[in-house]
């Protein structure tokens, strides 16, 4: 790998390469051996900040951050690598050369990977009813909002690609809906909002500090992990 195009969607995941606040849809070096760029949510978004790299010079793209739980095993943390992509009638899958290297450079490197399919979604898929379906019609292990976009992109490209998503709520737990209320396009929560939101829905105060438990753990993996993708690390055939 030459250098890589990294595309999060969030800040917080693009946190875990640099402390700096990253401009929407501008590639930044990492160093002189990686792009980043920041994308916000959503499939096009992320297929918006893909092209973006590759016309910036990079020459594999790489989605990286968090993802929701499908599969009942995987729990907050665990890191997930995307053999396939499922959205709403369109597949697009990995090639088995680049999926093979990764694998191995992860493992050689201490983690535990959990190779599967991964659905792509338009909206949040929030309630523990949703995730159970997404599961039934899909087959896939974890579900996010911006994988479809990086593959379409590399597609268009004629690059490799390749996603790595780290499972923040397990398939058994409902998103808490003020969390969704007041979060924005790139993660970043309301919390004033938030505050005032849980003061009138109490209720609602266990699942918010579970999440927020979650995210920590999924940010440690996330940072680990972040610190071999920027140095370019694995190579692809």
């Amino acid at each position: 790998m030459n250098k890589p195009g990294i595309i999060c969607a969030l800040r917080s995941e693009a946190r875990c390469f640099t402390p700096e606040t990253l401009p929407a849809q501008q590639p930044v070096e990492v160093n002189d051996k990686a792009l980043l760029i920041l994308s916000g949510m959503g499939r096009e978004r992320a297929r918006q900040a893909a092209q973006a790299l590759a016309d910036a010079g990079a020459d594999c793209l790489v989605g990286f951050g968090t993802a929701g739980a499908l599969a009942p095993a995987l729990r907050p943390g665990d890191l997930v690598l995307a053999a396939e992509v499922h959205e709403a009638g369109r597949n697009f899958t990995v090639n088995a050369g680049l999926a093979e290297s990764v694998m191995k450079w992860l493992s050689r490197n201490g983690f535990t990977v959990h190779n599967g399919p991964l659905a792509c979604a338009a909206q949040p898929v929030a309630t523990v009813e949703d995730k159970q379906e997404v599961f039934a019609q899909t087959g896939a292990m974890a579900v996010d909002m911006e994988s479809a976009g990086v593959f379409d992109a590399a597609r268009r490209n004629g690059l490799p690609a390749f996603v790595l998503r780290v499972i923040i709520d397990a398939a058994h737990v409902a998103l808490p809906d003020a969390v969704l209320q007041r979060v924005d396009e790139f993660g970043e929560v309301d919390t004033r909002g938030l505050a005032l939101d849980l003061a009138r829905s109490p209720a609602q105060i266990p699942a918010v500090i579970r999440l927020a438990c979650a995210a920590r753990r999924a940010g440690r993996t996330m940072k680990r992990v972040a610190g071999l993708v920027k140095n370019a690390e694995v190579v692809y055939k």
